[in-house]
């Protein structure tokens, strides 16, 4: 791995990639925007995870190092920079960066505060934290108090997310996230049957022990796919489906809307309510349709599955507008250089 160098100013960030959870597959795409102007260094908070061959080789293959927080040097200038890392309060791992001489720079990336994060505000351990949207933002900023902040959004890499052009033997349907009973409407098998569409089936991803338990009183069918998490990867799900209908519960709010944006990229329409960060995402009519209401939803569904073409245009400019105005890789790499200088 290359060394350190005069004018890339070193960069912690305390987490781990992967492919499951937002924030960890942010990292994924953030850190090759980070390595010109940063000497980056990723710490995990377990060190069995520094046994993952697929990611040590990504982060060798990118130039970026990895070590225990017991490896660093005792004391040191630079930047500590975590995401939405549950253990970064409670473990302490703040504030021993803090105690190294470390600047430290926060983002939650949810809709509200982690363990022991209000506390750290107070002892003055954060010196700057980060939002996603101006939607978080309003849930969040009474809490961060006076200190200094950026919005950074999310990118997503559109070459992990290529464009399929669709015309499946079978309709298909669905939503990928993580598995939060929280997100999903209390009615939600009924709502996508009910939207009545011929001969569709349902992919759901991650389905797990929780949602099984929200709905129990549902009998799933055969038309019904109900995948585990990572049980494929999120493109092969996304290349599997003609419409990202994605109904949220109702004490829920979206920060950003990262699989949407996945979604879009692989040319999936989406459907989507509104009152999230989602309507910064979807223009609507243009790259998917904002849905008020069930019958909304409905109308939406049915237009795009009867009219081939329609959906094939709408497809194609679901990729196109997403890649023009929210996934540029200059543009967020100059922003990550200025939110970190």
């Amino acid at each position: 791995m290359p060394q350190t160098t005069k004018h890339r100013t070193p960069l912690c960030i305390f987490g781990w990639p992967s492919y499951v959870g937002g924030a960890d597959t942010k990292l994924v795409h953030l850190l090759p925007l980070l390595t010109d102007k940063f000497s980056v260094t990723v710490i995990p908070n377990e060190a069995n995870q520094l046994q993952e061959k697929v990611w040590t080789d990504y982060l060798s293959r990118i130039g970026v190092r990895f070590c225990l927080f017991e490896d660093l040097p005792a004391k040191g200038s630079g930047i500590a920079l975590a995401l939405c890392n549950a253990a970064f309060f409670p473990s302490k791992i703040a504030h021993r960066a803090k105690a190294k001489g470390m600047k430290i720079i926060w983002s939650s990336e949810m809709m509200w505060h982690h363990e022991d994060e209000l506390k750290a505000v107070k002892q003055g351990v954060i010196d700057k934290v980060l939002y996603v949207s101006e939607l978080q933002k309003r849930y969040l900023e009474k809490g961060y108090r006076s200190l200094p902040s950026a919005m950074t959004g999310n990118f997503v890499d559109p070459n992990e997310f290529p464009f399929k052009k669709r015309r499946h033997g079978t309709f298909a349907i669905g939503r990928l996230s993580r598995p939060d009973a929280a997100k999903y409407p209390e009615d939600f098998p009924v709502f996508y049957e009910r939207l009545e569409l011929p001969d569709t089936r349902f992919r759901v991803m991650a389905w797990g022990e929780h949602l099984a338990q929200k709905y129990r009183w549902h009998t799933f069918g055969k038309r019904w796919d109900l995948l585990r998490e990572a049980q494929e990867t999120q493109v092969e799900f996304l290349h599997s489906i003609d419409l990202f209908i994605y109904p949220l519960g109702h004490e829920f709010r979206e920060s950003w809307g990262r699989s949407t944006v996945e979604a879009m990229l692989t040319g999936c329409i989406p459907l989507v309510p509104p009152g999230h960060h989602l309507d910064h995402l979807v223009t609507d009519g243009v790259n998917g349709f904002i849905c008020h209401d069930f019958k909304e939803y409905q109308m939406r569904a049915h237009s795009l599955y009867f009219d081939f073409d329609m959906r094939q245009e709408m497809s194609r400019r679901c990729r196109e507008h997403t890649i023009k105005t929210l996934c540029n890789r200059a543009d967020h790499q100059r922003l990550w250089e200025e939110v970190l200088s």
